[in-house]
């Protein structure tokens, strides 16, 4: 069964590279949460629950960063958890800087569908980017 847990996360990041959002609300259970560590000063910190809060989540860092790449390099198979290593590098939309984080999630998959997104990043880099001042004479996209 954990075999197949492992594939129902490796879609999950697929989608997630497709940028097919919607698609992934299909993989979450009723009762999903999603668990994102990081201090206050990190707007999309906290726990998200169920697919209005994935919808949240998203909602509030399209505003704030576009990830330019996001690479989960390491699936381990835990049984009803899955735990993925990874790297992110990502710009900040409203001063142009660009940080490259590690990470790690453990998903725990009950049923073939994702319950609970423990996400454990670097989150230092990130609001170190994101509250970096604009360099002069650089531009945002």
């Amino acid at each position: 069964m954990s075999t197949q847990n492992v594939e129902v996360v490796r879609r999950f990041f697929q989608l997630f590279e497709e940028g097919r959002l919607a698609d992934i609300e299909a993989l979450l259970a009723p009762d999903f949460e999603w668990v994102y560590h990081g201090p206050a000063s990190l707007p999309w910190a906290g726990v998200r629950r169920g697919v209005t809060g994935f919808r949240e989540f998203f909602g509030i860092v399209r505003e704030l960063i576009q990830v330019q790449e996001c690479i989960a390099h390491e699936y381990l198979d835990a049984g009803d958890r899955v735990v993925v290593l990874g790297v992110s590098r990502t710009l900040v939309l409203a001063n142009g800087a660009r940080y490259e984080a590690q990470w790690m999630n453990v998903f725990t998959v009950r049923d073939g569908l994702i319950s609970r997104y423990l996400d454990l990043y670097d989150t230092a880099s990130v609001v170190e980017a994101l509250h970096r001042a604009p360099q002069e004479g650089s531009a945002a996209p």
